[in-house]
């Protein structure tokens, strides 16, 4: 799945990708080749999505609030309405549960099995097959909103600044871990939210980029890269920095730890095959990986 944020008169659109063959990326088309399909867009800003486990659902993060698409019908809802961007979601591993993350610094987890209100009917677009979708009015049904957005307030999380990153645990998806654009990351547990976190990882220097998260495929670690150009590792359960490494006028804003033993095709890795660890990093210079001993 891909999303764009949107420009200028355009919303934000929706794009599924076909990834089962190579790509050669020097020579893609706009469309990738015929591999990427639009299959929505929208009259307003897309910050962020996600996708459900079986690929049928796609969450949706905008500047009013979170949508949900249902991918088989192309029925849209609305979740949560604010006034808030929402720059971060992340479906919980059973996707019963998304996470949404705004730039006010607040955290909201909701239940997507609820009844939520649908959106009005889909309007063709000229330049895609897809709908183009205009949204209801953040005014539309203020009774209904208030009274379902008050309930949710009382699940809200707080964080000192916008919230940039969020990653479900897939062990326990009770369990999740934020990242806020201050540099602060915690660890949190739905059924303690009015606790608040309950582990912090401390040492990052962020002021006002993304601060992308990715933890290990046995998730006991977490990595993390903030606008000092160093990339740090803790250890998820004691919060203890485990390894630091400075890369000069590396800010790195995409990060992915591979499965053990696997590659980009599925092959094993010829990078973590003698390395006790190995991670993918992405920056406006390039793709880089990095690697233990």
């Amino acid at each position: 799945m891909v999303t764009t944020l949107g420009s200028g008169e355009s919303g934000g659109s929706v794009y599924i990708m076909d990834t089962s063959g190579a790509i050669d990326f020097p020579a893609v088309s706009p469309n990738a080749d015929g591999r990427l399909e639009r299959v929505a867009s929208f009259d307003r800003t897309v910050w962020t999505a996600d996708c459900n486990s079986d690929g049928t659902q796609v969450v949706l993060g905008t500047n009013n609030g979170a949508a949900l698409l249902n991918l088989e019908t192309g029925a849209l809802s609305w979740l949560h309405r604010c006034k808030s961007d929402i720059l971060s979601q992340q479906f919980v591993h059973s996707g019963n549960v998304v996470l949404c993350g705004l730039r006010n610094g607040s955290i909201v987890p909701i239940d997507v099995r609820q009844r939520h209100s649908s959106l009005s009917s889909s309007l063709t677009s000229p330049i895609t097959t897809g709908p183009t979708v205009p949204m209801l009015s953040a005014r539309h049904n203020a009774r209904g909103r208030n009274q379902s957005d008050k309930a949710k307030s009382s699940r809200v999380i707080r964080m000192s600044s916008a919230v940039c990153s969020l990653v479900a645990l897939s062990s326990d998806e009770h369990y999740f871990l934020g990242s806020s654009m201050d540099g602060l990351i915690k660890l949190f547990d739905l059924r303690l939210i009015r606790k608040g976190a309950i582990q912090y990882y401390a040492g990052h220097v962020n002021s006002h980029t993304h601060l992308p998260l990715v933890v290990d495929p046995s998730e006991t670690l977490l990595m993390s890269g903030g606008e000092d150009c160093t990339v740090r590792i803790w250890s998820i359960k004691t919060g203890e920095q485990i390894y630091a490494h400075s890369v000069p006028d590396g800010l790195f804003t995409a990060l992915c730890w591979p499965e053990s033993g696997h590659g980009l095709n599925g092959f094993s890795s010829l990078f973590d095959v003698n390395h006790s660890w190995g991670a993918w990093m992405g920056s406006r210079d390039g793709l880089f990986y990095m690697h233990g001993t």
